[in-house]
């Protein structure tokens, strides 16, 4: 492989190849950061700040559905009370703070 490379850019050829070949991976990759990984980050972000915010009394939605009012918050946990029952949740559950 190595001698093909040098035969090549010795005979003038193939250098411009490789580089475009190099610059549309690069293209390619900055467009799917950009388009996926970037929007997911930020999304992750806000919800991580929005989980530390959280505290007694204020009303939240869960990844099942479960809507509660937190009465006590734990290092990892809620407890949360929906229609006169109690619940633990984990933390990473919570999917959305009620206004």
């Amino acid at each position: 492989m190595i001698n093909f490379l040098l035969s090549q850019t010795q005979n003038g050829g193939g250098a411009g190849g490789w580089i475009s070949i190099l610059l549309f991976y690069v293209a390619l990759f900055a467009i799917l950061y950009f388009l996926l990984i970037w929007p997911q980050r930020k999304e992750r972000k806000r919800k991580e700040e929005m989980i530390r915010s959280l505290k007694k009394g204020d009303r939240i939605v869960t990844n099942g559905g479960i809507r509660g009012e937190i009465v006590r918050v734990g290092d990892d946990y809620f407890i949360i009370e929906s229609e006169n029952t109690a619940l633990r949740i984990e933390k990473w559950a919570v999917l959305n703070k009620l206004e």
